[in-house]
């Protein structure tokens, strides 16, 4: 019964992330097709053919569509970074939970960043414009393969572990506890020398060496577990499975370290990336004001 419902619980959250994700992808789709509807014959001209276009005047990244779009995207992007303020006050649950503000996170990410493509009408004429845009484009990359490495990410399951080994004794009395103490004597996971993310791509082959030393030392603790167990020849085969599990339970934590390693030192690539976004964009926002294109405040 606990194996059951720890399972359903986790199919219950991937079914859940599927479908944040996908509403996601949905009302991008929509935002960036409302967009080309309104301006995909001005986007589509050359550069020098857009002055005679009816559009230049409201679609331009000066002009008060385009330059909208620019204000809406920057306005989301930096809303965008309030995760990181969460974050740092994870322990205050009033807040929401962490995972919706990650959601809010790559939404307002991705979201801006369609805006602000949108802004610059596709062509990037200044060396601040083509710096914003580069730097941009990293945040959301580097955003998108830390969203995936976190899906990705195993979580051990030490109540489940507590409650298999508690299986276990019901076959073989004290083998629970013998298994404990095999656990207890495994080394923890290694850590990187260094809190870069070189250092932990580096510590990977440790890792698995780690797991794997684990596993044979679970498997040679149950090797004899399943033959000279009580249990009738039926149940055989669901005690086997059991084995089965507590070995690739044992192994998770080292798994879940790494995991989570390589997350903080990748978030660490992000944020760099970021700040050298905020500082581009505000760059290009003094600049901007400074020449006049001041949105309807312009005079």
């Amino acid at each position: 019964m606990p194996e059951r419902a720890s399972r359903a619980s986790v199919v219950l959250h991937q079914q859940r992330v599927a479908r944040v994700d996908l509403v996601t992808v949905l009302v991008l789709l929509l935002l960036t097709g409302a967009l080309l509807y309104r301006g995909l014959d001005f986007y589509v001209q050359d550069v020098h053919d857009r002055v005679a276009h009816p559009d230049f005047r409201v679609l331009s990244p000066g002009e008060i569509v385009g330059h909208g779009y620019g204000i809406v995207g920057t306005g989301l992007i930096f809303t965008n970074l309030l995760y990181l303020a969460r974050r740092r006050f994870a322990a205050f649950q009033q807040f929401g939970s962490m995972r919706t503000w990650l959601n809010v996170h790559v939404f307002t990410g991705l979201a801006g960043s369609v805006l602000i493509a949108f802004h610059s009408a596709f062509q990037l004429r200044t060396p601040i414009a083509t710096f914003t845009s580069v730097t941009l484009f990293f945040v959301v990359l580097s955003g998108l393969i830390g969203r995936y490495l976190h899906s990705l990410a195993p979580q051990a399951n030490r109540p489940r572990f507590l409650d298999a080994l508690a299986e276990l004794d019901f076959h073989a009395p004290g083998a629970g506890a013998r298994l404990k103490d095999v656990v207890a004597a495994l080394p923890p996971a290694a850590e990187p020398r260094r809190a870069t993310l070189l250092d932990a791509l580096l510590t990977i082959p440790t890792w698995r060496a780690q797991v794997r030393v684990r596993r044979e030392r679970m498997q040679a603790a149950l090797s004899d577990l399943v033959r000279h167990s009580l249990a009738p020849e039926a149940s055989r085969g669901p005690l086997q499975q059991l084995c089965d599990e507590v070995v690739k339970l044992a192994a998770e934590p080292v798994r879940t370290y790494g995991a989570e390693c390589l997350l903080r030192s990748w978030r660490s690539v992000h944020r760099f990336a970021a700040l050298l976004m905020i500082v581009s964009v505000s760059v290009h926002i003094v600049v901007a004001w400074v020449l006049g294109f001041r949105w309807i405040w312009s005079s």
